[in-house]
């Protein structure tokens, strides 16, 4: 027992130690990013990184490349295009590979370091133990520094670019909480589908990609990401069998259990008539109000000789960054609000339909997000055995429908495709 006691203060005191050093690493960070320097440059295509003295330079060769990206990308080309261009013109990374994707064009696309200026603090380490690093949401500072280095393109051009990037982001409903959840709503699935075995997401994928028998299915994100052992009940689901299986729940649905139906489209026009969204637009424009009244008073300051110009530039950056927040926001909501009225008028049309006792002929995907919560794909038979196929739909409103045929189909549509596949 004196041995466990021991050892347990001296754990505690030991843990104490470390969290006590990693907040005093943590404020002299923040000391040196308040002051300019670069704290973990990992490299930017572009420049070259000095370590003696802390600081970066243009590299002229690789600066025509991101000039060359910033012209196509005004000139209406999509990251996509962007990247299999640079493929094609054997263009190398900074790591010296002909490799370029999506994701990777687009971070040269919206990184302020091109314009000059470059964001201190674009993510934090969650606590000294695990050292687990997240994006900064604003859970910890961030310093924003105007005219660091010299810039590759001018900042006319990297504010054409931010604004072609925020219309184009508008087509997707994005929505950022408090749990640091974010999802993208660019398919009908999307953050709709769980696994009944392990709990994860379903993520989209494509099966024979660029053939005559492509086709979208989904699977568990924990066996695609970590390997099938990981979750082995799991089995790919077609796209178009989860889109009939739902035309199939919803007729038995709106046939038998016109009690239940009433209760989720009851659920649905409550929630529809909510104003939240509004009262979370009203909010933004009194911020937004309250941030150019500040930039006013900031100018007059200026003009009076209250405050000096560097002390000027680096509120009228903060409060311009955060009003470009708070422009996406409201644009989202906008988005929303929007959306949310063309629901109503569907669930009113959907009404009519039910009332004249006629079924969807085709997946519609305003019906489908307006009354089911999720789809929770796989389950178990009575005798316990798997069975991934097995689609369960929670509706808005707790209420469960399952279908159980979703393995015939599949069995019925591969079938189907083997005969076109030996007849052509």
């Amino acid at each position: 027992m004196n041995g466990e006691l021991l050892l347990t203060i001296m754990s505690s005191l030991a843990q104490q130690e470390v969290e006590s050093l990693s907040q005093n690493v943590k404020m002299g960070l923040q000391m040196k990013m308040k002051r300019g320097e670069l704290i973990g440059f990992n490299g930017c295509y572009g420049y070259d990184y000095h370590t003696e003295g802390k600081s970066i330079t243009v590299n002229e060769e690789e600066a025509e490349i991101v000039r060359m990206i910033y012209d196509m990308y005004l000139e209406g080309y999509g990251t996509t295009t962007i990247a299999k261009r640079l493929m094609e013109l054997g263009i190398k990374n900074k790591k010296g590979e002909v490799s370029w994707h999506t994701h990777g064009v687009m971070g040269m696309i919206k990184n302020e370091k091109y314009k000059g200026d470059i964001l201190l603090g674009k993510t934090f380490t969650t606590d000294p133990i695990s050292k687990r690093r997240l994006a900064n949401m604003g859970e910890e500072n961030q310093y924003y520094l105007r005219d660091h280095h010299e810039p590759i393109v001018s900042r006319e051009i990297w504010d054409k670019a931010e604004e072609i990037r925020m219309k184009r982001s508008r087509n997707k409903v994005v929505e950022t909480t408090g749990n640091r959840e974010r999802y993208t709503r660019q398919y009908s699935f999307s953050s709709m589908c769980e696994c009944a075995y392990c709990g994860h997401k379903l993520t989209r994928r494509t099966r024979h990609s660029r053939s005559d028998y492509e086709k979208p299915v989904w699977q568990c994100m924990n066996a695609t990401k970590n390997g099938i052992a990981n979750c082995p009940n799991c089995k790919a689901v077609d796209e178009a069998i989860l889109e009939g299986a739902f035309l199939d729940a919803f007729g038995l649905l709106a046939g038998n259990f016109d009690d239940v139906l009433d209760v989720v489209l009851s659920y649905v026009a409550e929630s529809a008539d909510s104003d939240e969204n509004m009262r979370k637009k009203q909010q933004i424009d009194k911020d937004i109000s309250s941030l150019e009244s500040k930039k006013s008073r900031m100018t007059d300051m200026l003009i009076d000789g209250t405050i000096s110009k560097e002390v000027y530039e680096e509120k009228m950056v903060d409060f311009t960054r955060k009003l470009h927040k708070l422009s996406e926001r409201k644009a989202l909501l906008e988005d929303s609000i929007c959306t949310q009225k063309d629901i109503n008028r569907r669930m009113s049309e959907l009404r009519d339909t039910l009332e004249k006792e006629q079924v969807l002929d085709e997946f519609d995907r305003v019906v489908f997000e307006s009354i089911i919560d999720r789809v929770i794909v796989g389950g178990y038979e009575e005798d316990g055995t798997p069975d991934p196929y097995k689609l369960t739909f929670v509706l808005k409103g707790n209420q469960t429908g399952t279908v159980p045929h979703a393995k015939e189909q599949f069995k019925e549509k591969a079938k189907k495709s083997n005969e076109e596949k030996r007849v052509s």
